[in-house]
Order: structure tokens, then sequence, then C-alpha cells
């Protein structure tokens, strides 16, 4: 084992945090380190509006450095408390906005999001000015449904077709904008017959290579 990563999920919901655990599990031990998936207790229940990203911080890096870790993932696509973190602790800190645009970007020209509600839009595009990604952004349509309402097969159908209308912009690689979609990653790619990136999978990925590069 490489090391140890602590994702942390900045809503107190437990059942998003099984689905990210779902998701980084197997790919955990393809890449020789240790993960856990910890709630943020004192969090919102969802992580949606302005208002919530900010609530969603202090609460957050409390959680965190009650675990230590070799590396830390912060399990929100708004990256709240991404900086903060990193100004704090000594281990390094990776947002799964900015790892999954990051990793989209190798496998395709123009990066599509699939975000979950359109209040959450503007949030993103000012995040892709301040990290520098905008100009390969090519769409951010949301599904309408709420970061707790993406269970449904219903809810599928909204998403599928945020899905082909990013496609229909000339996104030829999407990323899920929001910790609510990571389960439906494999049947999206399946059915839009393009690469998805799943955050939570990306941002430990590049956790994971961190942890390699700082092995003696």
């Amino acid at each position: 084992m490489f090391g140890r990563v602590i994702v942390v999920n900045p809503n107190s919901t437990e059942r998003i945090s099984a689905e990210v655990h779902d998701a980084v599990r197997d790919l955990a031990e393809e890449l020789g380190i240790e993960v856990e998936v910890i709630t943020s207790t004192g969090g919102p229940p969802a992580i949606e509006s302005d208002e919530e990203v900010a609530a969603s911080v202090e609460p957050m890096i409390e959680t965190a450095a009650g675990h230590k870790a070799d590396a830390y993932v912060v399990a929100c696509f708004s990256d709240p408390g991404v900086a903060e973190m990193r100004a704090n602790l000594e281990a390094p800190v990776f947002g799964i906005a900015e790892s999954a645009v990051l990793a989209a970007m190798s496998r395709g020209r123009g990066v599509g999001v699939i975000s979950a509600v359109e209040k959450a839009i503007p949030r993103h595009e000012r995040y892709w000015d301040r990290i520098g990604v905008a100009a390969r952004v090519v769409g951010d349509v949301a599904s309408g449904r709420g970061v707790l309402d993406l269970e449904s097969e219903e809810a599928y159908e909204d998403v599928l077709d945020a899905g082909r209308q990013l496609a229909d912009s000339g996104a030829d690689v999407l990323v899920l904008g929001c910790t609510g979609l990571t389960h439906l990653r494999a049947r999206l790619q399946d059915d839009l017959g393009l690469p998805v990136v799943e955050p939570c999978q990306a941002a430990v990925t590049f956790a994971a290579a961190a942890l390699r590069d700082a092995s003696p």
C-alpha cells in the first residue's frame, strides 16, 4: 500500500457517502492505496446553493482534522474548503471538480458537465475561470434533479437528456457534476457512447499518483 486517503463527504447524507464508497472501493485496490470515505455529519444534507457550500466548509474541515491521512479528497463538486485545507494540512488535498475536469481534458477536447440543479451552474462557471479551464468546458447542463433526487428511472432519463444536449453542443467527454450522480457513470457511458468521468474516482486517482511520487 502506498498510503491512506480520506475521502470527506461534506454533506451529512450517509447514502451519498455509501455511493462514493462504492465508486472508489475497487479503484483503491487497483491503485494500491487504502481509502476511507467519511461523512461530515455537521454539514447540510445536500449542497446545492452558495449558502450550503459556505455552511459545509467549517464542519468538513473539523471532520477531516480528526482523521489522519496521507492525502485527502473533498467529495463535493463545488470543491468547498479545498483551499483552506491545503493551507492548513501537510497532506495533499484534492477537489473532485478540479480533478474531474483535468482528467476529462486528457480524454477529449470539449468537456461537458452534467449538473444536478440550475443554480449550481454559475458557481461552477466561476470556478472554471478561477482554475483556468473555462476555455475547455463547452457546456454545463442541469438535469433539474436535486442531489437527493437522482435514484429513480425518471431521474436517469433527465440526466441522460442533459448528456445528449452536451454531446449535441460539441462535448466529446462528460463529467458528472454532482456526487449524487456517481452511481450512473457506467450506464451513461454506455448509453451516450462518450467517456464519462466520475469525479471521486478522478480525485482518488490523482491522490494515488501523489502518494506514489512521494514514496521512497
